[in-house]
Formats: structure tokens, sequence, C-alpha cells
């Protein structure tokens, strides 16, 4: 029997089921329209289809860093891999996930939750005819824009012994750096550390701080110098 964990508005079950109920209408809706060619946009508190996009976004891009880490619960295992990129089409640094299921858990993974981008703007999805798992069906971001989270259709999900699609994540972040966090879900929670978007001040910002520094420093001198004259001068 799996245990149930709790989150914000019930349980892992019960929020699944909300979420698709919500975008049931959206989905009918999406079926008259032309598909997107990229990624979806990703206000706080934002919720979407994803249909996968055609063009792999990361292609001329740049890597910064790749990092693999292995994962486990009590019925499922296997690694995760985040690389990072820029440069290219990319709005700024963006990260690319590969989640890879080991043959022996018993357990399709049903949700992966991608921690902290919190005052970026974000674009995410999946890139269509990669992995050889089912794709997610939705998209949703906290309303306080820290986590993002992709979920699986009810009865598909990662299935053991196969590998997601490669899901993304597009920034406008100038850097990167430790102190991300990606869960996986189904009803277990397993979590491993990754990277995370930061801001890096542009050179000019820079150029400005350490002149204020400086001209900081300056007058404190130029103030202990008077100070010390005074107490030398013996007519003061």
């Amino acid at each position: 029997m799996k245990t149930q964990f709790h989150f914000a508005g019930g349980t892992l079950m019960q929020v699944r089921a909300r979420q698709i109920s919500v975008i049931a209408m959206a989905v009918l809706v999406a079926g008259l329209l032309a598909p997107p060619a990229m990624a979806v946009p990703l206000a706080p508190g934002g919720s979407s289809i994803v249909i996968g996009s055609a063009t792999d976004p990361f292609v001329g891009g740049t890597q910064l860093a790749s990092i693999s880490a292995p994962f486990a619960a009590f019925d499922f295992a296997g690694v995760l891999t985040q690389d990072v990129y820029s440069g290219g089409s990319l709005p700024g640094v963006s990260f690319r996930y590969t989640i890879a299921t080991d043959a022996s858990g018993p357990a399709a993974l049903e949700r992966a939750t991608m921690s902290f981008f919190s005052g970026f703007s974000t674009d995410a999805d999946y890139i269509s005819g990669t992995g050889t798992s089912a794709a997610p069906l939705i998209v949703n971001r906290q309303v306080n824009g820290a986590t993002i989270g992709f979920t699986w259709a009810l009865n598909e999900g990662i299935e053991p012994g196969t590998v997601a699609p490669f899901l993304y994540i597009l920034t406008n972040a100038s850097g990167y750096d430790s102190g991300g966090i990606v869960s996986l879900m189904n009803g277990a929670v397993a979590s491993v550390g990754v990277y995370r978007p930061i801001s890096v001040p542009e050179p000019m910002s820079l150029l400005l701080a350490g002149s204020g520094i400086v001209a900081v420093g300056l007058f404190w001198r130029k103030g202990r110098k008077h100070v010390r004259q005074g107490e030398d001068d013996p007519t003061a």
C-alpha cells in the first residue's frame, strides 16, 4: 500500500485530479488551435497542457554545466540528469532534464517538480520525439513562482525501465548556482540536488558598486585625517 503524502490542496492524487479536470476544457479548445512551436510561457500560478516542442531550443546554445544524481524511494529508482545551457536562441540560462527509471522499480513516476525559480520568467515544455516513456500532460507553477511541476495523465507516467522525454525550463536568468531541487513523485517522493537560476550583476552595476565602495572608503579616511589633525593641534 502506497504512503499518501499531503501537499497544499490535498494528496498528490487529489491535486492531480483537480488539475486534470480544470484543464479538460482547455484540451478541447487547444484541439482547435495550431500547436505552439515553442515552450509554454508560465507565470506564477499558471497551468497549461503541454504538447511538446517540435524543435530543440538548446540547439546552438552553449552547455555550461551538467549534473547526474541517483534517486530512489520504496517503489521506484533511477537517475536524473540536468544540463545547463545559455546562448543561441535561449532567453537566458536554461535547464534541460533527463529522467531515467530503473527496470527493477515496480511503479511509474507520475510527477516531477523543479525548484527554485522565483523572480524569473519561465517557459516550460518537453521535446517531442525524445525519450521512451509517455509524455507529461500538464505543467504548472506555484503562485509564489518557486516551483514548476510536470504531471502525467492518470494511468500513465515514466514506467520502470524507460526514459522520459527531455523536459526543459527556459528562463531569463543571467547565471546559475547550486541549491536547486528536483523531486520525483508517485505517492512516495525522492529529491535530488541540482542547479538553479540566479541573477548576476551586470559589469556596469559592479563598476558603480565598486566606485561607491571606494568613495565611502576615501570619505572615511578623510574624516579620520581631520580628526587626527584636530587632536594634534595645540591651539584646538
